[in-house]
């Protein structure tokens, strides 16, 4: 959910509208020892770091502009969001709530932290007043539906997404983060068209393909679910998750074989997969092949000891195989699983 946004880019700094070419490293390290009372540059070689992947290196250089500029709403936001990238959000609060700002960025940042923080109603009023101060930002929007959903008001989150969808249609993640909603909420239908607007919008999406194809799988159009799923592994071939979904896809459409290339392939990315192993296993019961429905039942539980699926066929294995007394070990195991 967190935003890369630097709010003080280097072209602003130097003059939008003119042809200027970007510093260099060496040229901002220059301009810091040149200048060190100056902020500007502690600030764009900050951004130049966090570019660069180097949070840690940035966060003194923000620190310095922020010290020599206190009341700097950039200042701190850059600060509060490398800290935030660095896992320290404990830090970054203190430093948000240290040098307020009466911005949009500012509690949009703040309401991410104390999400962070698993501060949800806290994040919720952050975020409300980001949403308040620039209505027209489908991030801050975005952010403060999935935060209601997580605090629990799944009603209100719904009812902002919805809004969300309107007023923003070219916004992908709203449709996706509708159709997430929906599709908790059983409402499989309309899932399906949030999430064919937000393949619409962002076609090289893998993960919304796969949710696309979970919504397809829930309406049981199978074969639609088959072609969504098929996408995002073409974008992504190496998400076991997705060759899990595909494989199970593929049991529903009676292609076991292919079901179970699906699986060996996600255990080719993930080989400790519980879900593969699991399915697997499952397929050689019925094929009658104990030994390896065993071998597969007890790489899931090895895996995802809370399988509890698992531990009752790993059950039913061991007492086909005469192995009476882990068969009760393994139902007792399962007897425990909530």
């Amino acid at each position: 959910m967190t935003r890369l946004v630097y709010t003080l880019l280097l072209g602003a700094a130097m003059g939008l509208g003119q042809e200027q070419s970007v510093p260099s490293e060496r040229d901002l390290r220059r301009a810091v020892a040149a200048h060190p009372r100056d902020p500007r540059p502690h600030t764009e070689y900050g951004i130049l770091l966090m570019r660069q992947d180097r949070v840690r290196e940035a966060i003194p250089q923000f620190q310095a502009a922020l010290g020599l500029d206190p009341r700097s709403a950039d200042a701190v936001y850059n600060l509060g969001l490398a800290l935030l990238h660095d896992n320290q959000a404990q830090a970054a609060l203190a430093a948000l709530d240290k040098h307020p700002a009466e911005t949009a960025d500012y509690y949009a940042l703040r309401g991410i932290v104390l999400n962070a923080l698993n501060r949800e109603p806290e994040a919720v009023q952050s975020l409300r007043r980001a949403v308040a101060l620039d209505p027209n930002n489908p991030d801050s929007l975005y952010d403060l539906a999935l935060t209601l959903a997580k605090a629990g008001a799944d009603a209100e989150a719904s009812a902002l997404l919805n809004q969300g969808r309107r007023r923003f249609p070219k916004v992908a993640k709203i449709h996706a983060a509708s159709g997430m909603m929906l599709y908790a909420a059983g409402q499989n239908d309309q899932a399906v068209q949030a999430y064919e607007q937000a393949v619409q919008l962002e076609p090289d999406a893998a993960d919304l393909f796969a949710a696309l194809g979970d919504a397809y799988d829930a309406t049981g159009n199978l074969t639609k679910a088959e072609g969504a799923y098929l996408r995002s592994l073409r974008l992504e071939p190496s998400n076991a998750a997705c060759q899990v979904k595909y494989g199970r896809n593929q049991i529903k459409l009676q292609n076991p074989r292919k079901a179970e290339a699906a699986f060996q392939q996600a255990l080719a990315h993930d080989g400790h997969n519980a879900d593969a192993h699991f399915e697997l296993g499952k397929l050689a019961n019925a094929s009658s092949n104990t030994a390896a429905a065993i071998s597969h039942f007890e790489q899931a539980v090895a895996a995802n000891p809370s399988l509890k699926a698992a531990w009752y066929q790993l059950s039913l294995g061991y007492h086909r195989a005469g192995q009476e007394e882990k068969s009760r070990a393994a139902k007792e195991q399962f007897q425990k699983l909530p």
